[in-house]
């Protein structure tokens, strides 16, 4: 089973409070837990406003990097689907905090851009980061990166791009996925005993 991983990076002000933030990077991988890592992509899109210095000092998107390298949406939507369709992912996109598959569905529709894809859920790995916490009694705070961290799992690349985020959020959820396997296998050997 392949699973694509969604990440966007917003232009938003630092203290979050810009209304509809545009988004400015689009960034994907697939994979599956045989292969880990198949594919991973981004693609920078066209706010048609300037970069806050804030996100552009988090990023490292600048408006020059927009303005040389911004994709149509409409070719973002087509490359996804030519993604999900080739390599036949899962329906839900994994995410790390829910919301961006809504948030780039959205942006499709009131762009007029048909893009079938992603069904009604995403499987949010932040949520079972914060549930495994808790049931260790253990704080669930920070963000991707420390969350791997607390499981001594690396973070590869510069946090806050897109295609890094979304690679690295797949990671953690194959390895979540892999410790519950073992787990689920020791409650099968448990109850034969």
């Amino acid at each position: 089973m392949n699973y694509i991983s969604l990440d966007l990076e917003l232009n938003n002000n630092p203290d979050g409070s810009t209304p509809n933030p545009k988004i400015i990077q689009v960034g994907i991988s697939v994979g599956n837990l045989n292969d880990s890592i198949l594919l991973t992509q981004n693609w920078l899109i066209d706010p048609f406003e300037d970069i806050y210095p804030f996100i552009t000092s988090l990023t490292g998107i600048t408006d020059s990097d927009i303005a040389e390298n911004a994709t149509p949406l409409e070719k973002v939507a087509n490359d996804l689907s030519a993604i999900i369709t080739q390599y036949n992912c899962f329906v839900n996109p994994i995410t790390w905090g829910a919301g961006d598959a809504t948030y780039l569905i959205k942006e499709f529709k009131d762009n007029d851009i048909r893009f079938p894809h992603f069904g009604r859920r995403e499987l949010d790995v932040k949520q079972l980061y914060i549930f495994l916490m808790q049931a260790q009694n253990k704080s669930p705070k920070g963000g991707l990166a420390s969350a791997m961290g607390k499981l001594n799992l690396p973070f590869i690349g510069k946090a806050h791009r897109a295609d890094v985020d979304a690679k690295n959020t797949l990671l953690f959820y194959f390895e979540l996925l892999k410790r519950q396997k073992k787990l689920e296998n020791m409650v099968s050997i448990i109850k034969l005993i």
